[in-house]
């Protein structure tokens, strides 16, 4: 018997503050269908106000015994910032386009293609991770290989630590041709979750967070990222209803 999807989706209004100091609103669609057992389909569609609903990442796949298959765009396995925008994080994470990926246990590799639409065998990058038990949280490195710059960026990430019933993790990415080190540390409790970031430039860049809670069948959140070189104050508000 076909595994039946789960379909959820989301209506949300963010405001933000704009590069000429305005507050301004977007109204935003999610759609997600999952169907996961012996194969997996993840189907995730984004939407703007005067815009078309657009597939925005997408994965399918398969587990034969110990070993699960999946291709699509988002099996990136590098370690990604938990700032309130990629602008405002620092971490080095390189691009991973359409790809496929192959785990066992606690080990992945993925490889990236150039453009699977035009050509099946053209690499772009492979990516591979490896994660432990560490006893105070999940040990995770992880490196990617660019076939065309011959550049590597190693990864690492600890998460689940628990700190008193707050979760601590941190996060780092090196990249090899530019000798540049990069760093995240977050803390999250009871909905509020905040990050520090920088590199071996400005060895304290972003200070920032969010806090997310469910209020009436819609979901409320507020963040702020402080930049510490430009001394500007970005805060972030928005609201959620999930169906």
């Amino acid at each position: 018997m076909a595994p039946t999807p789960i379909i959820s989706g989301a209506v949300s209004l963010d405001f933000a503050e704009t590069a000429t100091n305005k507050t301004a609103g977007t109204m935003g669609v999610e759609l997600d269908i999952d169907a996961g057992d012996i194969a997996t389909v993840d189907l995730d569609f984004k939407a703007t106000d005067g815009d078309s609903l657009k597939l925005d990442t997408w994965t399918v796949g398969t587990t034969a015994g110990s070993v699960a298959l999946a291709f699509g765009d988002s099996n990136g396995l590098l370690p990604e910032t938990n700032a309130n925008t990629t602008a405002d994080g620092t971490l080095n994470v390189p691009t991973m386009t359409e790809s496929l990926q192959v785990t066992m246990g606690g080990a992945s590799v993925a490889v990236g293609l150039t453009d699977w639409t035009t050509d099946v065998s053209e690499v772009s990058n492979l990516q591979g991770a490896y994660t432990v038990d560490a006893g105070v949280g999940s040990l995770t490195a992880s490196a990617d290989y660019n076939r065309t710059t011959e550049n590597t960026v190693l990864g690492g990430a600890l998460t689940g630590v628990d700190l008193a019933g707050m979760t601590a993790g941190g996060m780092m990415t090196y990249d090899t041709d530019a000798s540049k080190l990069a760093y995240e540390g977050s803390l999250a409790s009871n909905g509020i979750t905040a990050y520090v970031n920088g590199d071996d430039d400005n060895r304290l860049q972003h200070i920032g967070g969010e806090y997310v809670v469910a209020w009436n069948g819609a979901e409320l959140s507020a963040g702020v990222d402080y930049d510490t070189d430009s001394k500007d104050w970005s805060p972030q508000a928005g609201i959620s209803f999930k169906f």
